[in-house]
């Protein structure tokens, strides 16, 4: 089952306090973004009880910048991919016991004060996996570039016509998940299409999605790996690889 709620007004000092003495756990996967994965971790380190680093087989300076942040760092030996990345960050965190797993990007586009809006509704037993949604509220200071958006468009339509869900943001990468969640869900692409197939083995399972809404920026972000056009064609390759997985649902009664 997929669901859309929004959280208006929530701060983050709230969200943080219903969380008690939940167990929370950050995982950024990170790929050659040795310009904002220092400060993504330094500022993270605040909302987590334990952070963990997958380096996916980083060639510049990541390696050396996570080693030096006293977080746990979990690497590859050479680039696998966001996919095998997350797969990765999963599997270490079902072999702790954690009471939410929240994941975000390590390029500095999310705000790590939106991490306990994110857990929330995984420690209250609300939801197994939330998405932290750029766009569930209209934010006429949006920074996401046009081209951006409209790729993004596409791709949550497309998303949404193959597994069925309703959802404003598909490709967000802040997530957080519940320990049912991690065992439930069956990810195997290695790429970027790794978002939609979450979303995909969800439904599938009938865990449920809700978002909530989250900042993001994209001036001055200089860690960015990926390509957006790039970004874009992979994803919907997979979907259509999908697709031929999963039946479309119709819009029938």
């Amino acid at each position: 089952m997929s669901l859309q709620v929004a959280e208006g007004g929530q701060t983050a000092q709230s969200a943080e306090e219903s969380l008690g003495n939940a167990h929370v756990v950050v995982g950024i996967p990170a790929y050659n973004e040795e310009n904002a994965v220092g400060s993504t971790v330094l500022a993270v380190k605040r909302w987590a009880d334990d952070v963990v680093v997958v380096d996916d087989g980083s060639t510049d300076r990541t390696p050396a910048i996570v080693e030096q942040a006293d977080v746990t760092v979990l690497r590859h030996e050479r680039n696998r991919g966001k996919g095998a990345a997350v797969r990765t960050l999963f599997a270490h965190a079902k072999r702790i016991d954690c009471d939410a797993l929240v994941m975000l990007d390590a390029d500095g586009q999310h705000d790590p004060a939106d991490i306990p809006s994110l857990a929330e509704p995984v420690v209250e037993d609300d939801a197994d996996m939330v998405i932290g949604s750029r766009y569930l509220d209209q934010n006429p200071g949006d920074e996401t570039p046009i081209y951006r958006r409209v790729g993004q468009v596409v791709l949550d339509y497309c998303t949404s016509r193959v597994t069925g869900s309703d959802l404003t943001d598909t490709q967000s990468g802040f997530r957080a998940f519940s320990p049912e969640a991690l065992d439930a869900l069956s990810l195997t692409t290695d790429g970027m299409g790794v978002e939609s197939e979450m979303i995909d083995s969800a439904t599938s399972q009938g865990l449920e999605i809700t978002e909530r809404a989250i900042d993001a920026r994209y001036d001055d972000l200089e860690g960015q790996t990926y390509n957006p056009i790039k970004h874009g064609l992979t994803v919907m390759l997979f979907l259509v690889r999908l697709a031929k997985r999963r039946p479309i649902p119709s819009n029938e009664n």
